[in-house]
């Protein structure tokens, strides 16, 4: 099984599983993220809880994930996914 480490939006690592990926797409706020009417707060009450960090959007089997990464940041780790763990089974 081959993973991959993202960043989301308030600068966590967050680990993938590949086989779970569906499509990668540009985060575009407002469309994805729909603002929060004025006055309302986060549940958790946390200033780094919004969204406008996030490049893209990982779309998963059971959900999605916003990320700081690019498009093309996400896809060259895919292609070097498992890669490390191949050689590593070969020895």
């Amino acid at each position: 099984m081959s993973w991959i480490k993202v960043t989301d939006p308030q600068g966590h690592p967050v680990y993938l599983s590949v086989d779970q990926l569906v499509r990668i797409r540009p985060c575009i706020i407002g469309a994805d993220f729909l603002p929060l009417p004025a006055g309302t707060a986060l549940p958790n009450e946390r200033k780094d809880g919004d969204l406008r960090s996030a490049k893209s959007i990982i779309d998963l089997a059971s959900g999605m994930q916003a990320v700081r990464e690019t498009l093309d940041d996400i896809i060259k780790q895919i292609k070097n996914a498992g890669k490390d763990e191949d050689k590593t089974a070969g020895a």
